[in-house]
């Protein structure tokens, strides 16, 4: 049990470390473009994907 606790204690921070990561990148896009639309920096999601030229959310797979 000690080691599935470290396990999710671990996958529950590289998850924070990525969103983070991530939330940082936005911020320097909106120092370096200042004159972006916030409204669409709002739909950027870290798991979106990209289909087609357009974002698509991400939606788990049954990894069963």
């Amino acid at each position: 049990a000690d080691l599935e606790d470290m396990v999710e204690g671990l996958q529950i921070e590289v998850g924070a470390r990525y969103d983070s990561g991530f939330q940082f990148a936005l911020e320097q896009l909106k120092i370096v473009f200042p004159g972006l639309d916030e409204s669409k920096l709002g739909k950027l999601d870290a798991l979106n994907k990209i289909v087609d030229g357009k974002l698509v959310r991400f939606a788990p797979t049954d990894a069963a």
